[in-house]
């Protein structure tokens, strides 16, 4: 593409791609994020770091894509996500356990499964808490205050917007 920067410098499309997903993922442009997603695998290697960052934010924006469009195409790909999710989060807790609980938790929430859910939604803030990553803390309480609220629970949707608000004003 014209506005990609770095055309043939491989490492500069990465971070680009990178940033685009995470940017878009944040802005809720699920299409333009699943774009950026596609651009990212088709120049990196496997095993990158960067790799499974995108592949958390790919599983959510996928969900999320499911929640609104009942596009059950891309549950398969999402099981394929978290499959992978647990062999890194088995090699580097502190960086992924919290993005595969979140991942799951939205897949049970998806599935109707409402006690898997919320626990994994707790134990996904949880473990960001933890690990001080505040930014995916807040998007874990949302993301719970969202489902909580999908199930008739406001008080407890409340109380999950007013965490991840907390979060974000930390974050800044």
């Amino acid at each position: 593409e014209a506005s990609d920067p770095g055309i043939g410098n491989k490492p500069v499309l990465e971070v680009f791609y990178f940033h685009q997903v995470f940017r878009n993922y944040w802005l809720g442009y699920s299409e333009r994020c699943h774009h950026f997603v596609q651009k990212f695998f088709a120049i990196s290697k496997p095993g990158h770091f960067f790799i499974y960052v995108i592949k958390f934010y790919h599983g959510l924006n996928s969900l999320d894509m499911i929640k609104k469009q009942a596009n059950y195409s891309k549950s398969k790909e999402v099981d394929e996500i978290i499959a992978s999710m647990k062999v890194v989060a088995s090699q580097s807790e502190s960086n992924f356990r919290n993005k595969l609980e979140l991942l799951e938790a939205e897949q049970r929430g998806l599935n109707n499964f409402h006690h898997d859910a919320m626990i994994f939604y707790k134990a996904a803030i949880e473990s960001a808490r933890k690990n001080k990553f505040i930014h995916e803390q807040g998007l874990a309480c949302e993301k719970a205050g969202f489902y909580c609220k999908r199930m008739k629970d406001n008080e407890k949707s409340l109380m999950y917007f007013n965490q991840a608000r907390e979060c974000y004003e930390k974050w800044g």
